[in-house]
């Protein structure tokens, strides 16, 4: 049985890296950075609100995976949501400029 929040972490980045090289954001250098400074602060708090902890998650929920006290579905669905949000701009900027 695969956890829900891995496999919801995991089908949603799938989707959100379809959406990034459909709309060429996989591509250029500015997303790449956006994405690694997300994620190197996406570290920083979750750090904080798993370590302290002020959010913890159920056994069955997560994969066990973990970097310190960062559960490893964090650093996934930070990426995702991350990269939707660019895409989705790509993907807007594009149709008002009459490419899409």
């Amino acid at each position: 049985m695969t956890p829900e929040y891995a496999a919801a972490a995991l089908l949603w980045l799938a989707g959100a890296l379809v959406l990034t090289w459909c709309t060429g954001t996989l591509g250029r250098r500015a997303a790449w950075l956006a994405l690694a400074v997300f994620l190197a602060f996406t570290l920083v708090f979750d750090a904080v609100l798993t370590g302290l902890p002020i959010v913890t998650y159920g056994a069955t929920t997560a994969l066990g995976i973990r970097l310190g006290p960062i559960p490893v579905e964090d650093l996934v669905y930070g990426a995702a949501l991350c990269l939707t949000a660019l895409g989705a701009f790509d993907l807007g900027r594009g149709r008002r400029r009459g490419r899409g």
